[in-house]
């Protein structure tokens, strides 16, 4: 099974025409928040990948909230099978912000919310916020990521955990038995595919042309693509 995964578009109309460009040579497409405050660009990516799964970010409009959340690729606060074993589960937004965007809850929120998500090893979890302490400084030194996303992912221990957020990161580390996956900014032309097999996964980060081999585990398959 091959994922194409992203965050952060954030109204980029060539990066929307370029990943459109390379979805169909994937299974599923995953997006991870922060799409536009544009209803019509929020229109275009769901017409763009009408099979997607697509949770909100901190970014997007109230007005966009409404239009994803009414469509059948909705998947904040829900969980859904894929495949024989694996599930995949969703829950967007952030933490409160400097910028009083709309899709901002207090981590009390977040905890309710994601306590609700039936998660496992075998679940695959998106979200638009890290965990905190993990791939979560801003520009400023400030960490801003999730304490309480930190705290289920800890104790439900999903497979792997996908997010976006703060821009200035991107990689892979292990929190226990989850790998998380800070996805790149998709408005710079980036994303992250995912290959799943048979829970057996090898690492490969690819930028440029170029590319960087990491350790390999057990589980997941992970190779960031330029698009």
């Amino acid at each position: 099974m091959k994922l194409l995964v992203f965050s952060d578009l954030h109204g980029e109309e060539a990066a929307l025409e370029s990943l459109q460009r390379i979805a169909p040579d994937f299974d599923h497409v995953l997006i991870c928040g922060d799409i536009s405050r544009s209803v019509s660009f929020a229109e275009d990516v769901l017409k763009a990948f009408p099979t997607a799964f697509i949770i909100p970010g901190n970014w997007d409009s109230e007005q966009v909230n409404t239009v994803l959340a009414s469509s059948r690729q909705w998947l904040h606060g829900k969980r859904v099978k894929l495949g024989k074993s694996l599930s995949i589960a969703g829950f967007g937004y952030s933490p409160p912000t400097p910028f009083g965007t709309f899709g901002e809850l207090s981590e009390q929120d977040i905890l309710s919310g994601m306590a609700k998500l039936k998660m496992d090893s075998n679940t695959l979890l998106m979200l638009h916020c890290p965990p905190k302490g993990h791939f979560d400084q801003g520009m400023l030194g400030r960490h801003i990521g999730s304490e309480s996303i930190l705290k289920m992912i800890k104790e439900n221990k999903p497979l792997a955990a996908f997010f976006g957020h703060a821009h200035e990161h991107e990689g892979t580390a292990k929190l226990g038995q989850t790998t998380l996956v800070k996805l790149p900014p998709a408005n710079s032309m980036r994303a992250c595919s995912v290959v799943l097999a048979e829970h057996k996964i090898s690492q490969n980060f690819v930028r440029h042309g170029k590319s960087s081999d990491l350790p390999c585990n057990k589980k997941l398959s992970v190779e960031f693509i330029s698009l």
